[in-house]
């Protein structure tokens, strides 16, 4: 049995490092980015379960939707429309340290941490190399779009910490105790599926994983095990479900709609999923710069990591890197056929297979090929640099001090809590829950209800302009709307306050 060499002090070393680089480029990002609205919609339900007693998100108007018109019925009195546990985690987190962003950032930082951790067995069970198991985790920390997740409020990173914990504690208590083994993994598995629906690919990873190692010690009574924490933890979201059950098929359906599955236009799915979730985040994006061009590199990195791995029989044979490349294929086939939003912030459950692949060729060229060793150490400095450059180069921008915190700092000198604010539900990190903000962009189309003041930002933007062609009427309404009702009296950095006039 491989035990994991805590003791050697090359891994001592490496992994330190490691933790200090993750932790410089996860906090830089943690203290520089503006809230997004999706993190104060999280948060508002999280505080309202730790101070009032509620998980209900009144900061949402329940008559109104979000960006792709879900429906929020009854979300000022529950919250329906995500998976819950990630909303009880972040409640005891606020119960404990306190309401803010960066409380709720700093949880995704320790779930980014137990990752991380969970590679590291991974990758020492998988195969016994120290140095794979330091260039896997190590790749895997300084990935700018893992970083993103792992310094986000959003409940991405808790999946997927809870879901390759899951692997990693099959893999060490298989050979021992495989009643045990998948009792917990599939209780850690579990847990990832009721944060967020992604958690279905760590689930399948995990049944892949345990059919690859131990199919024939599978009986009757291994599912019945493996089915027990599912079973609780939807009897337990049932019973949350049972208080206002038209609220929550409402609110579900509503925000699973455009998810996919994709499957029944495999061509369009793959063209979605390599314009959208790809090439817009690794520079091929309309907007990107000139300099932003240079984030193809590792793209076509990562692409590379995955031909060697793929075209080298060596590899392919090797128990452990063969498991790898079929986890990264699960994970592919989810992502492109079987949901729908095609969105980056899901890279981050496909940039560790990719990381852990790039170092598994980069080892493998190192090794077979000492007359080329350059070409791997140089091909691994560039990535490591550029990923680890991508943190620093977009908190230089620094959007929270620059945008936000100007526009909070307008609004915090002029009015107070009770004054009613139509903008996005971000306001409410800085202004504080209590004041009455509340998060529709169509303003009041729907419930007639009429702002003090209207706080536009870029996502309400976008939001606006986006309406222009899916909802015309709902576009003619509010430009009428701030026309007439509402003088402007601020506009810097992407952000608008705009006051309603009195009438007369």
């Amino acid at each position: 049995m491989n035990r994991f060499p805590l003791r050697s002090p090359r891994i001592v070393a490496g992994l330190a490092l490691i933790v200090v680089v993750y932790l410089g480029l996860g906090l830089t990002n943690a203290i520089s980015r503006a809230p997004s609205c999706d993190e104060a919609w999280f948060g508002d339900a999280a505080y309202n379960l730790a101070y009032q007693g509620f998980m209900g998100t009144p900061v949402l108007e329940p008559t109104s939707g979000l960006w792709r018109s879900v429906k929020l019925t009854g979300i000022d009195r529950h919250t329906y429309w995500v998976m819950p546990l990630n909303l009880l985690f972040n409640a005891a987190g606020f119960g404990l340290f306190g309401f803010g962003i960066f409380p709720m950032r700093l949880l995704s930082l320790v779930w980014g941490g137990v990752a991380l951790a969970a590679w590291g067995v991974i990758l020492w069970k998988l195969t016994g190399e120290e140095l794979l198991v330091l260039g896997g985790v190590g790749l895997i920390a300084v990935d700018f779009h893992f970083l993103l997740q792992a310094s986000d409020g959003r409940m991405d990173v808790m999946t997927v910490a809870l879901g390759w914990s899951g692997v990693a504690a099959y893999l060490m208590l298989r050979e021992s105790r495989f009643g045990l083994a998948v009792a917990v993994s599939q209780g850690l598995t579990a847990m990832a599926c009721f944060t967020h629906p992604n958690g279905v690919i760590l689930a399948l990873i995990l049944a892949a994983t345990t059919l690859y190692f131990d199919a024939q010690r599978i009986r009757v009574g291994t599912v019945g095990i493996a089915a027990i924490p599912y079973l609780v933890g939807a009897a337990g979201w049932g019973l949350y479900a049972a208080q206002s059950p038209p609220d929550f098929v409402a609110q579900l359906l509503g925000n699973a709609s455009g998810r996919g599955p994709t499957i029944t236009t495999p061509i369009a799915a793959l063209q979605l999923e390599i314009s959208h979730r790809y090439l817009d985040s690794f520079g091929f994006a309309a907007w990107s710069s000139r300099a932003g061009r240079l984030n193809a590199i590792p793209l076509v990195i990562f692409l590379s990591g995955l031909a060697v791995c793929l075209l080298v029989r060596e590899i392919r044979q090797h128990p452990g890197y063969r498991l790898v490349i079929i986890w990264t294929a699960i994970t592919l086939v989810f992502l492109t056929w079987f949901e729908g939003l095609k969105t980056p912030l899901y890279l981050t459950f496909i940039t560790p297979q990719y990381s852990v692949l790039v170092a598994v060729a980069a080892g493998w060229m190192w090794r077979r090929h000492p007359r080329w060793r350059v070409v791997p150490a140089a091909v691994l400095l560039v990535f490591v640099a550029l990923q680890a450059a991508r943190t620093p180069v977009a908190a230089s921008r620094n959007p929270r001090r620059t945008t936000y915190d100007p526009a909070v700092q307008y609004l915090r000198a002029r009015f107070n809590r009770s004054t009613f604010i139509m903008g996005s539900a971000s306001l409410i990190f800085e202004l504080g829950p209590d004041w009455k903000i509340l998060d529709d962009f169509r303003l009041g189309y729907n419930s007639g209800k009429r702002a003090e003041v209207v706080v536009i930002d870029p996502h309400w933007t976008d939001g606006i302009e986006m309406l222009q062609t899916q909802q015309p009427p709902i576009y003619a309404f509010i430009t009428q709307l701030l026309g007439t009702e509402y003088r402007e009296v601020y506009n810097q950095g992407g952000y608008r306050i705009l006051i309603r006039q009195p009438r007369g």
